[in-house]
């Protein structure tokens, strides 16, 4: 993993899903199908790579069975922004089985792919193989078409331009 450094590197003060309480928001159900490189099988529905966030280099995977955009609380501890507190607690299924809760996310991200810049609200969750997971939420704002046997991926901006 790419941890970037800069001004906030490690102050590791990014609220996550451990010990979660009780604020009395909905719950809003979500889904990750892989969490760490040892899920990544061989031929698979996921493109990998790396992709600049905020100018910090990032592995990213890109996800087609993920409902949501995700982003390791590791590395958002490094950048220079801050998360929002969304209006509902969002319960992620892991591909285990299990589930991680959060409320914190990260509006309008800048991400630089191939140098044009495209935005992405990215939830924070303890990813440990991948700095940022980008879900249907993204790849359907972007019109992505991913070609599972060559690993590559094309994504259509609002002004036409295919990437």
């Amino acid at each position: 993993m790419t941890a970037p450094t800069g001004p906030a590197s490690g102050s590791g003060s990014v609220p996550g899903p451990s010990q979660w309480r009780d604020t009395g928001k909905g719950i809003v159900k979500g889904r990750v199908f892989i969490l760490t490189q040892t899920e990544v099988p061989e031929s698979t529905s996921v493109v990998g790579g790396t992709i600049y966030v905020y100018g910090f280099s990032a592995r990213v995977l890109m996800d087609s069975g993920a409902s949501h955009s995700f982003i390791a609380s590791r590395f958002a501890s490094c950048l220079n922004v801050f998360p929002d507190c969304m209006p509902y607690v969002l319960d992620v299924r892991t591909p285990t089985g299990g589930s991680m809760r959060t409320d914190s996310v990260y509006r309008g991200c800048e991400i630089s792919m191939a140098g044009v810049p495209v935005y992405a609200d990215l939830i924070v969750l303890p990813i440990h193989d991948f700095d940022v997971i980008l879900g249907m939420d993204w790849l359907s704002a972007y019109r992505a078409y991913m070609d599972c046997y060559n690993k590559t991926v094309d994504f259509c901006l609002p002004d036409g331009t295919t990437i």
